[in-house]
């Protein structure tokens, strides 16, 4: 679960590449101290991934960043052009969508330049008619920087496109919680990120102020007790088992470290998972293979945010519980060994001798 230091190079440099080029409108609206904790937030959701993801995400990051630059210079040059002039790149007509009966919402086709097995044409569309008729991105090429972005949730998470059936899901559910509360939407929307800061620091600071959390665990009754936990909650069903190829075409070619909640609770009953940091980022691993098979904007991954949520919540609450029983046996164990007792009326007295207090 550890990383060396050539892993750890590869993860500043990937995450510097994610973080201020595929979102960089996200990265200027926030306040330095909300930058420092997005950054860290970064860091910490690679913190356990393979070093062969950490690489991917390196070098998709570099491209990707190529990529939007390419299409961010011809937008540019697009605004420069004279009034009425023609299209700044080429005269195609835009790509074509799908409308499906089943799901009420328009799909639009993956374009060429979008499609990670075109390896001979540009990675970017190269005209403003193209970047503009679609919903995609350079992002959507890359699955394993898409991953990394895809599991941050709010006010973190990446917006979505304006015709997913998650973008609707995610408005129609705030609505319902501002309805709910009575709170206007800039109200609703400051608490929610106060509420969703406060929870990433809490997770940041685990490592420095629960010695338990890094510390091995010698009985592994609770750390089975958490995942047992884990599982059982709603958004769990699908990671309980690992992924069917037959029922997954193309599983097995993009995701290289498959894993599920049945096979980490193998690895802590054999002692592979040592401490409550390393299943943290095991769980992690689930999420992130979720999000880079599915697409960041996929029901799934949106299942995997609300399940991640709940791991965190889990782990925040359990660590708490698990360090306060810890503190509750040391003063047990000081009040009997160092003999100290309580006499009539509330008199503290030292045993001596026959255990009559003096």
């Amino acid at each position: 679960m550890s990383t060396n230091n050539t892993a750890a190079t590869i993860k500043a440099h990937a995450i510097t590449m994610a973080a201020t080029n595929t979102n960089p409108s996200l990265t200027t609206e926030l306040s330095k101290k909300e930058k420092e904790l997005f950054y860290n937030c970064l860091y910490r959701i690679t913190d356990g991934l393979p070093t062969h993801e950490l690489e991917s995400i390196a070098k998709e990051s570099a491209e990707c960043q190529a990529a939007l630059e390419k299409e961010i210079q011809i937008l540019e040059a697009s605004l420069q052009a004279p009034e009425g002039s023609a299209d700044v790149s080429s005269n195609d007509e835009p790509p074509p969508v799908v409308v499906t009966p089943m799901m009420h919402h328009i799909i639009p086709i993956i374009p060429p330049e979008y499609d990670y097995t075109n390896l001979q044409g540009p990675n970017y569309l190269d005209s403003t008619s193209k970047i503009m008729a679609s919903d995609l991105s350079p992002l959507d090429r890359y699955f394993t920087v898409s991953a990394l972005l895809g599991r941050l949730r709010e006010p973190f998470d990446t917006p979505p496109p304006p015709h997913s059936g998650l973008a609707r899901a995610r408005l129609a559910a705030m609505a319902a919680v501002e309805k709910k509360k009575s709170k206007s939407q800039f109200t609703a929307q400051y608490t929610r990120k106060i509420t969703s800061m406060d929870k990433y620091t809490k997770i940041l600071q685990l490592r420095q102020l629960n010695d338990i959390y890094t510390s091995h665990q010698t009985d592994n009754t609770a750390m089975l007790a958490l995942v047992k936990r884990i599982s059982n909650h709603r958004t769990a069903t699908v990671f309980r088992r690992a992924v069917n190829p037959l029922e997954a075409p193309g599983y097995t070619d993009r995701i290289l470290f498959p894993v599920d909640l049945t096979l980490i609770k193998k690895m802590v009953v054999c002692g592979y998972i040592k401490t409550f940091e390393e299943l943290h980022q095991a769980v992690g691993l689930i999420c992130h293979n979720c999000v880079k098979f599915n697409g960041r904007d996929s029901d799934y991954s949106m299942l995997t945010r609300e399940f991640e949520n709940y791991v965190d919540d889990s782990f925040l609450d359990f660590m708490q519980k698990q360090k306060d029983k810890v503190a509750a046996m040391a003063v047990t164990d000081s009040v009997l060994g160092g003999g100290v007792g309580v006499g009539v009326g509330g008199d503290a007295g030292v045993a001596v001798g026959n255990g009559q207090a003096t």
